[in-house]
C-alpha cells in the first residue's frame, strides 16, 4: 500500500494523502474525487462518522480542517461535497486538494509495504558501492507510476521510478533507498 503525500519536512507526518479532489462535479458544489477503492471505502466511513479530514492545497501548502457531507457514486468516480460548501463557485477553491486522514484512521502497511510520505527526506545511495547520491524531496504517485524526486549532492534533480529496476532497496526505518545508479543514468562523480 502507498499512499501520495506532498509533505517535505523530513518527519513522518501525522496525516497521510490518500486522494486527489480533481474536478467540479454540478453546480451544487459537489467535487469528482481521485481515489483508490480502499481509500474511497474510507473517506465514506469518515463522511458517515463526521471524522476530520484535512485538505492541503499543493501549491501553497495551506491546510484546511472540514468534514465531508457524504461520499457518493461508484468506487470508480466518486463525488464528494465538504460540508459548508454548497456552490460550484466554492467549491472550486478546493479543486486539486490533498484529502489527507490521520494515520491512526489507515491501515498500518504490511512489512514490504511503505508510505509514499515515509520516503520524503530518506537518503539515497547507490545500491552497488554504498555511495550517498542525494535526498528524497518528494514521493507522489502519478498516472503511469510513482516517481520519487531526489535532490543530488551536486545540486541536480533526479526522477526515479519506483521500480525494482530504479530503486532495488527501500528501508523505512532506516531512511535509506538505494538506487541503481548505471541504470539511472547517473555518472560516477556527478552526484
Amino acid at each position: 500500500m502507498t499512499s501520495e503525500s506532498s509533505a517535505g519536512s523530513g518527519s513522518r507526518r501525522d496525516v497521510l494523502a490518500v486522494a486527489t479532489l480533481a474536478k467540479l462535479h454540478g453546480i451544487r458544489g459537489e467535487i469528482k474525487l481521485r481515489a483508490t477503492d480502499e481509500y474511497v471505502d474510507l473517506l465514506r466511513t469518515a463522511a458517515d462518522e463526521a471524522y476530520p479530514i484535512t485538505l492541503r492545497i499543493p501549491d501553497t501548502g495551506d491546510e484546511y480542517e472540514v468534514t465531508f457531507a457524504h461520499v457518493r457514486g461508484a468506487d470508480s468516480s466518486p463525488i464528494v461535497m465538504i460540508d459548508g460548501v454548497d456552490s460550484r463557485e466554492a467549491a472550486e477553491a478546493y479543486c486539486g486538494a490533498q484529502v489527507c486522514l490521520t494515520r491512526d484512521l489507515i491501515p498500518v502497511p504490511d512489512d514490504d509495504e511503505y508510505f509514499l510520505a515515509d520516503l520524503e527526506a530518506c537518503e539515497a545511495f547507490d545500491h552497488l558501492t554504498g555511495r550517498l547520491l542525494g535526498k528524497v524531496t518528494k514521493a507522489e504517485a502519478l498516472p503511469a507510476n510513482t516517481v520519487l524526486t531526489i535532490k543530488l549532492v551536486g545540486g541536480e534533480l533526479l526522477y526515479a521510478p519506483l521500480a525494482n529496476d530504479a530503486v532495488p532497496t527501500v528501508d523505512v526505518a532506516a531512511r535509506r533507498i538505494e538506487l541503481n545508479a548505471d541504470f539511472l543514468g547517473i555518472e560516477p562523480g556527478t552526484a
